[in-house]
């Protein structure tokens, strides 16, 4: 069973807030939920859509399909009404407005509940009643959303009901059986990818953020700003990039587990910051949640372009880390893991996430924290006691020297962004410079020796299958296609990775040895996972798929061109 439902019509009338209490009620109908939102760069009118699966199953890639389109605006209408599947649910701002409408007029009856802008609450008691979910569950979310304005809840409990009662009343509604399979038992959450990601950091340690608004990183930092009481954090909204990722440096240095978020143009801003964090071999979490680009670009819509801005980001040569969650699970799981990897060999972590990944919100069971890691690398202070010296920059011969926070011991700790002797003083001594980068070389060989730090995605794989290769927010999509295609004879095997940088090179040549045929898919204009392959001697794609419009890959668009390349 998959319904598939669409709310659509300007920014400002509630479409995300009617998404969202929806999905919460089918979450704990018992059914599996996956939303995500198409919203356009300003804060009123234009067209949004937010788009619901439910199932009941787990489906998480983005699809174009929908059974039931709830229209606030003509410009909805027009767009999406010829999109909907038949025998579909029309339900429009004016019975009037469409020969197909439901005979339930959104506006009109948000009027009698006594607010024109409940007409989206109208819309959701509506649908509700046309997937037989019980009423009290609709007036239970309603009390929770509208819990502090008592006058406000009765007018949306009134506005529901007038929309459960008109859809009661229609004789030839039609019928969505499955949709009504309550399960007491039940414990799923409907989550977005920003507060997992979130939630990560907070089971990482964070304990000082520092960032500046930027669409769609911002989400991030009012996650932490909204818990840093009950976590414990230190949160600044800095006056620009600059300043957020230079606080950064000071506090890691210090210390403090610390993180920042943002997005392709303020990273640009924060590239000299990143050079200072290697050049003082200090950790940091950086978070890039990728838009199109150049400059503002699509500053509200998706994409993967950011992946050679933050592999080559900064000047000079030091190592860092480069991780792509590729659901939900993994924002969670490779946030908190990055800190504990940061703080280990002393590099800048970044993660690349995109606004797909940041905005859809899938239903989850409890994530798996028992394997996280819980230890810090700083030397106790007992440590320290029993050294004759402390040189923060000491030569060693995996390129980590030993880290405590200033402060720990009575030893003097010094630091620069010039080029440092191994006591942090600046030098201009040629053989102490050669020295100083060869230690940062020979810590990025440790880095690269050390693991697979977050494993790939191998899914389907025979060594005789056509390969197609993916990265980031990209998974659920193609992996549902995958299994459509093992089910009609026509199997791929799917390799996606979660670890950008460094690459586990002889990994990867042992699965890119046999397949017949290479396909790298990616949500960029010039293939940038493909480039890197080059870059480092793997086998090269045959085929590149690419997609630079802002939007995601659909289950739909993507099946046909997958069609054609294996073809």
């Amino acid at each position: 069973m998959e319904i598939g439902i669409r709310i659509a019509g300007a920014a400002g009338q509630g479409l995300q807030t009617t998404a969202d209490m929806l999905g919460q009620i089918l979450v704990q109908n018992g059914l599996f939920v996956s939303t995500y939102v198409d919203a356009e760069s300003r804060i009123r009118g234009g067209l949004n859509f937010s788009h619901l699966r439910i199932s009941d199953q787990a489906l998480e890639g983005v699809s174009e399909r929908f059974d039931i389109l709830m229209a606030l605006t003509t410009g909805a209408v027009k767009r999406f009404s010829e999109k909907l599947d038949s025998p579909g649910v029309l339900l429009c701002f004016s019975s009037s407005c469409d020969s197909r409408a439901a005979p339930v007029d959104l506006d009109n009856l948000a009027k009698q509940a006594g607010n024109l802008k409940a007409s989206g609450v109208v819309g959701l008691g509506a649908i509700c009643s046309l997937l037989e979910i019980p009423q009290d569950r609709v007036h239970e979310i309603l009390q929770k959303h509208f819990t502090q304005n008592a006058k406000l809840l009765e007018i949306n409990l009134r506005a529901a009901d007038l929309g459960i009662a008109a859809v009661q009343d229609w004789k030839n509604k039609p019928e969505f059986p499955g949709a009504n399979i309550h399960s007491p038992a039940n414990e799923r959450v409907l989550m977005s990818g920003h507060q997992a990601i979130s939630l990560g950091a907070i089971a990482g340690g964070v304990s000082f953020v520092a960032g500046y608004p930027m669409s769609p990183a911002t989400s991030i930092l009012a996650d932490l700003a909204a818990w840093s009481k009950e976590a414990d954090i230190v949160i600044e909204q800095a006056e620009d990039e600059i300043a957020a990722i230079n606080m950064l440096a000071g506090a890691s240095y210090a210390g403090a587990r610390s993180m920042t978020s943002t997005s392709g143009g303020g990273f640009c801003l924060m590239t000299e910051g990143v050079s200072l964090l290697g050049m003082i071999e200090t950790p940091a979490v950086i978070v890039v949640a990728q838009r199109p680009g150049p400059a503002t670009g699509l500053p509200t819509r998706t994409a993967q372009g950011d992946l050679n801005l933050v592999l080559h980001a900064g000047h000079g040569f030091f190592p860092r880390l480069i991780f792509a969650p590729a659901r939900i699970e993994d924002g969670f799981e490779t946030t908190a893991k990055a800190f504990d990897l940061a703080e280990r060999f002393q590099v800048p972590v970044f993660i690349l996430t995109d606004q797909l990944l940041q905005d859809c919100q899938p239903s989850l069971s409890a994530f798996d924290t028992s394997l996280l890691p819980s230890s810090r690398h700083l030397m106790r202070a007992s440590e320290l006691r029993e050294r004759a010296s402390y040189m923060r920059f000491e030569q060693t011969s995996d390129g980590i020297s030993p880290q405590a926070a200033p402060g720990a011991s009575q030893h003097v700790v010094v630091v620069d962004s010039d080029e440092h002797d191994e006591q942090g003083h600046l030098t201009e001594s040629p053989i102490i410079a050669q020295a100083m980068s060869q230690k940062r070389i020979r810590k990025a060989k440790t880095i690269k020796n050390f693991s697979w730090f977050l494993n790939p995605y191998l899914d389907g794989f025979e060594k005789d299958n056509p390969l197609v290769i993916s990265w980031g927010s990209t998974y659920s999509t193609i992996s549902e296609i995958r299994e459509d295609f093992a089910s009609q004879n026509r199997a791929f095997s799917h390799l996606h990775l979660r670890q950008m940088w460094p690459l586990d090179e002889s990994y990867l040549e042992s699965i890119l040895r046999t397949p017949r045929q290479i396909t790298i898919i990616e949500n960029n204009t010039d293939g940038q996972l493909a480039s890197l392959f080059k870059t480092v001697g793997l086998r090269p794609a045959d085929n590149v798929i690419t997609r630079h419009d802002g939007r995601p890959f659909t289950v739909q668009d993507l099946t046909v061109k997958i069609k054609e390349v294996l073809s």
